[in-house]
């Protein structure tokens, strides 16, 4: 940065999924410190940009970073508004206003300088040292925008920076509403100002009807209002935290109304402890969200609480961020473009361990027409695939004039080559991302929250593995089952299964590879003792991989020779990890 050299990213990024996710991660310390913590971008502001996420998520995190620690009591409030737009451009304006300390006029001009803050005091009382502000001015310039203050001593502090981004090149659509939600009547609840205006502005443009009320006195006069006028409110959604009445006690006095208890009660806390979904449910409430929520997940609880489908259900059923998150799994659909039987095994049980659903097919063809039919949300792509690979298969989805139903799919290229150049191969070809086989859980579900879209399912994160360094051949075991149930995440039925099919498979694999090297077809005895060092590594039989990648090397090579050499290491090392492998699985 001080020299100038400092490149950007040029990434297609969901705005308001990264807003989401920031907000996610600056709550927690707000809520610590008992502030209100806001985030928000207006309806207006496209979602769908291209630029550099994280350093846009770098100056959030420094601004909103020091209003969290310069605020004692109120609320922290990030928005994102729209300063002007073209048809391939849009200016976004970011403020991040607290209900701080604030900031004497005198003292404005020199915050963004390194090493500054307001004065001494400040820094011994709060820590720090202000280079956060001029590093953030420093970006906010490499985004093509600028950064200030607005603010006002001992009455909170506005500092605001503006970016350009570019929009994506496909066309941003509107998302129609969930079915049920546009016209419905609602009534916002909360004694924050700021918390009523954003939640307003996300669900008026969403088509409801809404009105506000700032206590719970004032909700209850509302209430009765609209029950006289023949229109009564579809639903309420009540704060917690309130003074005089809180949303509790509200929601009480509303269930033991004859005449307003039929109102679905929706819950906004800050805090959340185990067990309080279930007694807000015996008070009353059809769900209970935490705060900030996403907006998706306000969108789909109201439409699950608006279809009426929390009606007579037990207490674990009320709609928490949970049940939305594994309702949207549900809907989340992968293919898996896998030729290896036993790959394909390991993968899809992976995929349904974290709650997803997907479908494989066996070569690249078959994923291009498999995407002329379904709507998947991701692709995860072997890279070699007879007839058609994992190259040539996403040059044809990404082809506009292909028929595929979403060219822009993200497409996870998986492999077992780890050679210098192999990525960036990937990438050119249009392939999103890369994984190196054997996939590990957690690496595999780090990339699909990366890469699903926001809205679709939020993965289970595995505790983080350690690699271990490659053994040379000579020291490799015939059968690690730990490191294979460890891939499988400890699942005992889902390894019986692939124990079951890579036994009946590699002895065709073998006979295949017989039939190459008979034929003196190189190129496919090397693709073959790839498949087969692939499976091998898949289930923990590292003497059997170890020996099908020294056929492999040699086959690049073109070294017939070398590969029929090893074909009878190969066979006993096959029959050494099967008896392994029934011993352990008392198999036989």
């Amino acid at each position: 940065m001080e020299v100038g050299k400092l490149d950007l990213e040029m990434l297609d990024f969901d705005l308001r999924a990264l807003l989401d996710d920031f907000a996610a991660m600056l709550a927690l310390r707000a809520h610590e410190k008992g502030l209100e913590f806001i985030c928000a971008a207006a309806p207006d502001v496209p979602a769908f940009l291209r630029g550099d996420p994280g350093r846009l998520r770098q100056v959030l995190i420094n601004l909103a970073g020091n209003a969290v620690k310069f605020t004692a009591k109120g609320e922290v409030a990030v928005r994102a508004s729209l300063v002007s737009e073209t048809e391939d451009q849009v200016m976004v304006r970011f403020p991040v206003k607290a209900t701080g300390i604030g900031t004497p006029a005198d003292k404005q001009g020199n915050l963004f300088q390194k090493f500054t803050q307001a004065d001494a005091s400040t820094t011994r009382r709060y820590g720090g040292t202000g280079l956060g502000l001029a590093i953030s001015k420093q970006l906010t310039e490499i985004l093509g925008g600028t950064i200030g203050i607005v603010s006002e001593e001992g009455q909170g502090s506005e500092f605001w920076f503006t970016a350009r981004f570019a929009k994506q090149a496909e066309p941003e659509h509107a998302v129609a509403p969930p079915a049920g939600i546009g016209g419905a009547h609602l009534l916002v609840v909360d004694d924050n100002a700021t918390n009523r205006e954003v939640l307003k502005a996300q669900l008026l443009a969403w088509g409801v009807r809404l009105e506000e009320a700032p206590s719970g006195h004032l909700a209850l006069q509302a209430l009765h209002r609209a029950q006289e006028a023949g229109d009564p409110f579809s639903v309420a959604i009540l704060d917690l935290q309130m003074p005089d009445m809180d949303g509790e006690t509200l929601a009480r006095i509303i269930k033991a109304d004859e005449k307003l208890k039929n109102t679905h009660l929706v819950l906004f806390s800050s805090l959340g402890e185990r067990g309080d979904a279930r007694r807000m449910q015996e008070i009353g409430f059809a769900a209970y969200l935490i705060k900030p929520a996403r907006h998706r997940e306000i969108v789909d609880c109201l439409a699950v609480v608006l279809s009426g489908q929390t009606a007579g259900k037990p207490a674990q059923s009320i709609v928490t961020f949970h049940t939305i998150r594994e309702m949207r799994r549900g809907a989340v659909r992968i293919l898996l473009a896998e030729d290896n039987i036993t790959n394909q095994q390991v993968a899809l049980g992976l995929l349904k361990k974290l709650g997803l659903r997907a479908e494989a097919v066996a070569n690249g063809a078959e994923a291009v027409k498999a995407l002329e039919l379904i709507p998947y949300d991701l692709v995860l792509m072997d890279m070699q695939m007879p007839e058609m690979d994992g190259l040539e298969a996403t040059l044809e989805i990404r082809n506009p004039q292909s028929p595929v139903l979403n060219h822009q799919i993200p497409i996870i290229a998986m492999t077992a080559h780890a050679m210098h150049g192999d990525r960036e191969k990937c990438l050119e070809s249009g392939m999103n991302d890369y994984l190196t086989k054997p996939v590990s859980p957690q690496a595999l579900a780090d990339m699909l929250d990366k890469w699903l879209p926001k809205e679709g399912a939020v993965i289970t994160k595995q505790p983080a593995e350690v690699a271990p360094a490659p053994a040379k051949e000579s020291e490799v075991s015939v059968f690690d089952k730990a490191e294979m149930m460890t891939r499988l995440m400890d699942d005992e039925e889902l390894a019986r299964t692939v124990v079951e099919g890579f036994l009946d498979d590699i002895p065709r694999q073998i006979e295949v590879l017989k039939g190459y090297l008979k034929k003196g077809d190189v190129a496919s005895a090397e693709r073959q003792a790839h498949s087969i060092k692939g499976a091998s590594a898949n289930v923990g039989g590292e003497a059997l991989r170890a020996v099908a990648f020294g056929m492999e090397k040699a086959g690049k090579t073109g070294d017939l020779e070398s590969i029929t050499a090893r074909l009878p290491e190969l066979e006993t090392q096959f029959a050494q990890l099967k008896a392994a492998m029934e011993h352990q699985f008392n198999r036989g």
